[in-house]
């Protein structure tokens, strides 16, 4: 798994294998993270007064299984961020850090401020909260698909052929 997602190139200059390794190490528990950041913005969207009926006692237990839809939608935010920070790679750290060191933190940061955004797009958190308190008989692939289109609309960005292309304004 982290060997493939080592040699996947979304586009020309995608080539941060440090910046790559940081990433694919961080994807469990920062899938853990968006999970339960889409739970909070649906209490705050959709629960206001924080009341706990059957519906949102289920949606906290299962919630974690939505996260089924945003595993692959990481690597493309994680490719996003690469694209987006490509020239990073031959900076000096001065303050003692390694590179590993820094650019988990700053991915870490980087990220933890995308999905605070991107759980409040309905596209993005309807699909979770939907897989999440159904039984069977979703179509996953639909699902995952509509959340990587609200994603790369979010970022003004186009995935074609598994390369990103930033789209003109």
């Amino acid at each position: 798994m982290l060997e493939m997602l080592i040699e996947e190139k979304y586009f020309k200059q995608d080539k941060n294998y440090l910046l790559k390794s940081v990433q694919a190490f961080s994807k469990e528990s920062l899938l853990n993270e968006w999970t339960q950041q889409l739970f909070v913005s649906y209490n705050i969207q959709h629960n206001p007064m924080g009341l706990e009926d059957d519906f949102i006692l289920a949606l906290r237990k299962q919630i974690q299984r939505g996260k089924k839809l945003l595993e692959d939608n990481y690597d493309i935010l994680s490719a996003i961020y690469r694209f987006h920070h490509s020239d990073n790679q031959l900076e000096f750290n001065w303050d003692g850090r390694s590179h590993m060191e820094t650019y988990d933190e700053e991915w870490k940061a980087k990220y933890r401020a995308w999905i605070v955004t991107l759980s409040e797009i309905k596209e993005v958190q309807r699909p979770v909260v939907k897989y999440a308190t159904q039984e069977g008989g979703i179509n996953s692939e639909f699902l995952e698909m509509s959340i990587r289109k609200a994603i790369l609309s979010h970022f003004g960005v186009r995935l074609r052929s598994h390369t990103l292309y930033q789209l003109s304004a």
